[in-house]
């Protein structure tokens, strides 16, 4: 037999009522959270992921559904360490997300919050990866959907790029970034005026062969070394380079601040030899960081990028031509990329 026609879950007047006693409840209890969407780069011909970053953050609120705590294997010793795999589940109103992230109004260009984009969760600094999307719970109690649950689990940073212009946000970057370290000296400054190299701008240095680096700057220290004359070292972070090979960082080659343009002298590339504190990672000798560091060395030949196909190009000093660019009036040997095309950018190379 039908149901009964004179009563309807389906009422509009009803439904907004039900979605606005869940958004205010929402509101009463939930936390405020940022969503950061993910930017995904991928390789045009194979469609794989060949990085992601985060570019912009949202703050909405959202209820916890874990209340007694995060869930999942939470901290586990595995064959890799300890590891932290807590779990935690996220409802956020459907209206709220459309009004405060939604496609409408900024730079997003999905309708529903998506698998791979992260929350940051202010009060215990953590950052959750969305795993799942449910979007039909509650069943169409009204016939309508009013929330999404989102079941996140404990983010694990793998050098992704973080530019969101929030620093608590922002700060997982250089904390956790891989990165060199190295010490610079003779600055050029290729325009007019006082400028120098500024946190968070690219640098590039040019290699024998046509290839080219490419480093974010995450920190530059002011200080002085045993004999007391002063020094500067620069962090650098997500290093990629113009032909996607593995290369390093050449010491004695100069490196130049895409944004100011400003140019030094590499003098030197800090790595385990150089026993300082906060210099290289620290070693641990229950965990006997450097004996795996040093003695992975003679096992595997990290230098080798392409063990299937022709040897890596040896890199060693920069060997470039004098071009002409017309953006620029200085007397400078400069190197446009526009003709070797990385990411259809043009990058500036100052070389000797």
């Amino acid at each position: 037999m039908p149901t009964n026609v004179f009563f309807s879950r389906g009422v509009t007047s009803e439904q907004r009522l039900y979605e606005d006693i869940i958004v205010e409840s929402l509101k009463i209890y939930g936390q405020d959270l940022w969503y950061i969407p993910r930017v995904i780069v991928r390789d045009e011909l194979l469609n794989d992921v060949v990085s992601s970053s985060f570019s912009d953050a949202y703050a909405i609120e959202m209820y916890i559904s874990n209340t007694d705590g995060f869930e999942g294997d939470q901290t586990i010793m595995s064959k890799f360490g300890l590891e932290i795999r807590d779990q935690a589940t996220f409802i956020v109103a459907r209206r709220s997300w459309e009004k405060f992230v939604g496609m409408y109004n900024n730079e997003v260009d999905t309708i529903r919050p998506m698998e791979g984009d992260l929350l940051y969760y202010p009060p215990t600094k953590s950052f959750f990866e969305i795993k799942f999307v449910e979007h039909e719970r509650p069943f169409y109690q009204l016939n309508n959907l009013v929330v999404y649950e989102l079941q996140c689990e404990l983010f694990e940073y793998s050098d992704e790029r973080f530019e969101t212009g929030h620093a608590d946000i922002d700060e997982v970057q250089p904390n956790n970034a891989l990165s060199i370290i190295g010490e610079i000296s003779q600055p050029r400054n290729t325009q007019e005026g006082t400028r120098d190299l500024i946190v968070g701008e690219q640098v590039a240095q040019g290699l024998a062969g046509g290839d080219f680096l490419f480093a974010e700057i995450t920190k530059i220290v002011n200080t002085t070394d045993a004999n007391g004359d002063a020094i500067k070292r620069i962090h650098l972070s997500n290093l990629t380079s113009s032909s996607g090979a593995y290369l390093e960082f050449q010491p004695l080659v100069r490196i130049t601040g895409q944004s100011t343009l400003v140019s030094y002298i590499l003098d030197k590339v800090y790595d385990l030899d150089d026993q300082e504190e906060d210099l290289t990672f620290a070693n641990t000798p229950d965990a006997q960081n450097w004996e795996f560091e040093v003695n992975a060395d003679s096992i595997i030949d990290f230098s080798e990028s392409n063990p299937f196909g022709d040897p890596s190009i040896s890199s060693g000093t920069s060997s470039f031509s004098q071009v002409d660019n017309p953006t620029l009036d200085r007397g400078l040997l400069l190197v446009s990329l526009d003709t070797i095309t990385v990411d259809s950018t043009l990058y500036t190379v100052d070389t000797e």
